[in-house]
């Protein structure tokens, strides 16, 4: 009951930031960014292996990759809340580059206006506007995504550190590199460092009715199974969120461990 009190409190402090978004000050109530929510939890790697996910979540299997995160040693990046992540696809010439940048600790509210503050209009098409709900956190994140050819430095079998970090400063958006300063920027890539690579595999299934998507990731003999959906609507990802909690404590599927796979890599 302790547990269950505690995400019943979390799913009422997300009802009140939805009506509180009603009544915010004239220039916020013009915003045009409006997030998409993001619902994870991880779920017992003992119990879910490729088989028994299928089963549980009438999955297909889409993809094998390699993650790689790039920060300095004493990752600088990642305490100013950005995120440099490579995924190589295997079997496929296939590489994406995800910037993002995060608001950990922050009411929405407070980092949307920083957002607007930044540039952003949220007219941009070819940025994703998210809130990522995942235990007792709620992170508003900006990425965008690049999607690039492998070559023979960069592969699914091999990453030459010196060739990824040219990959991402040639492609990082303006509007990230220029957040802080472009010098500051590019003098921290300049010292970066690779963590990882994580082996991850992806499906595609279902759960309790929703789409979702089951990612298996393993780094220096740990696992973390993530399950996760979509939607736009704050309402009905505030309803999933307590319908899959419930369900998933029930069954005993629920991970005590509920750190992000950004985590689960960096922290080693």
């Amino acid at each position: 009951m302790t547990k269950l009190k505690k995400w019943a409190f979390y799913l009422c402090v997300l009802g009140l930031i939805v009506i509180s978004m009603m009544g915010v000050n004239t220039t916020q109530a013009k915003a045009a960014i409006e997030p998409g929510h993001e619902i994870k939890f991880n779920i017992k790697p003992e119990i879910f292996n490729e088989s028994t996910i299928v089963q549980a979540f009438q999955a297909t299997k889409k993809d094998d990759v390699k993650v790689y995160f790039y920060d300095t040693l004493d990752q600088l990046f990642l305490r100013h809340d950005y995120i440099h992540r490579l995924r190589v696809y295997k079997g496929s010439n296939k590489m994406d580059i995800t910037y993002k940048k995060r608001f950990l600790n922050t009411p929405l509210s407070e980092a949307m206006a920083e957002t607007m503050n930044h540039g952003f209009t949220g007219s941009e098409s070819n940025y994703k506007f998210e809130l990522d709900i995942k235990g007792d956190h709620r992170t508003f994140t900006i990425s965008r995504k690049e999607s690039l050819k492998t070559s023979a430095d960069v592969s699914y079998d091999s990453v030459a550190t010196n060739v990824a970090k040219k990959f991402i400063l040639e492609n990082a958006p303006k509007k990230i590199v220029n957040w802080n300063s472009e010098a500051w920027y590019k003098n921290t890539l300049s010292q970066v460092v690779v963590y990882g690579p994580a082996n991850a595999t992806t499906y595609k299934g279902s759960f309790l009715g929703h789409e979702a998507d089951i990612e298996v990731w393993q780094y220096k003999g740990d696992i973390m199974v993530e399950l996760s959906t979509k939607v736009d609507d704050a309402a009905q990802a505030a309803t999933i969120e307590k319908q899959w909690y419930e369900q998933l404590l029930s069954t005993g599927y629920l991970s005590g461990d509920q750190r992000g796979k950004t985590a689960f890599v960096m922290d080693k």
